[in-house]
């Protein structure tokens, strides 16, 4: 089952988000806390959405993905998601799928154009299972595109000359 998450969820959440930054070997670039994902989930201008993977067997929560709200010029509104994290013991059991599968279904309800999110092509089993949805890497006359990000000093930096 898939569910939205509610306020009192947050401190299960953010477990789950320094999990998922476990396993990608990551704690280290995590700087928000339960406040922060309390703000940006139910604020009063909300930005992100979320919702857990639940086992219907056992009523445990296993998963969560979080996502947002873009906007492109060429294809309109999309959900982009942020994460998508399903608990080591219970990957391969189809969670993954009905998260997506969530979402796809609030794209359809909505009128969006797409969703997307960011994936390494090197994880090979991921890329495939992403590949096995009809995921596609965009690109602009045949030349993949990537992400950029700017943060920290380079962002403070170029701030000051605004």
């Amino acid at each position: 089952m898939i569910r939205p998450v509610t306020a009192e969820d947050l401190p299960l959440l953010h477990a789950m988000v320094q999990g998922m930054a476990e396993n990608e070997e990551a704690t280290a670039q995590i700087s928000t806390d339960e406040d922060e994902l309390r703000r940006a989930l139910f604020g009063p201008e909300p930005l992100a959405h979320a919702h857990f993977a639940v086992d219907d067997k056992t009523g445990e929560i296993v998963g969560y993905t979080l996502w947002c709200l873009v906007y492109s010029t060429w294809r309109g509104t999309a959900i982009h998601i942020d994460d998508i994290y399903i608990r080591q013991d219970a990957v391969g059991r189809g969670f993954d799928t009905a998260l997506l599968s969530a979402l796809a279904a609030v794209c359809a309800e909505r009128g969006y154009r797409h969703m997307q999110w960011w994936g390494r092509v090197t994880n090979e089993p991921i890329a495939a299972f992403y590949r096995s949805l009809g995921a596609e890497i965009p690109s602009v006359q045949g030349k993949e595109l990537t992400v950029f990000r700017l943060s920290g000093t380079p962002l403070a930096d170029l701030a000051r000359q605004a």
